[in-house]
This record gives structure tokens, C-alpha cells and sequence, in this order.
């Protein structure tokens, strides 16, 4: 299955604050999500849907990824 996605909304309860800090810093941070889509969000509007994901890991990385 191939799935592709320009936006996602994450829920940070640890590093929130060194986050919100080094974003202040610089332009943008990346990431590697790692995680199990478990259950639909909202409605297919024609173009997009949401989905619910659980996040196993989170690892930042150094280089920005396209």
C-alpha cells in the first residue's frame, strides 16, 4: 500500500519545550515518525482524509528531508 501525505499534526507531551525552543531557533526540525494508523478521523472530503495514528518513536534527524 502507498500512502502520501503533505500535513500532519503531532501531540508532543515529552521535549515540548526544547522543541518549541530550537523551532524559535531555526526554520524547521526533522523527523522520522514511527507508528500504527489505527482508526479513521473525520471524512474523506473528495480529496483527503485524517486518520488516528499512535506513535511508537519519534527520532529527529539532522538533515532536512524533502
Amino acid at each position: 500500500m502507498k500512502l502520501q501525505s503533505t500535513y500532519a499534526l503531532l501531540d508532543v507531551k515529552n521535549g515540548r519545550v526544547a522543541l518549541r525552543k530550537a523551532l524559535f531557533k531555526r526554520d524547521k526540525i526533522s523527523v522520522v515518525i514511527h507508528g500504527t494508523i489505527d482508526s479513521e478521523f473525520g471524512y474523506d472530503d473528495g480529496e483527503s482524509q485524517e486518520f488516528n495514528m499512535t506513535v511508537a518513536k519519534i527520532e529527529t534527524t539532522k538533515e532536512p528531508k524533502p
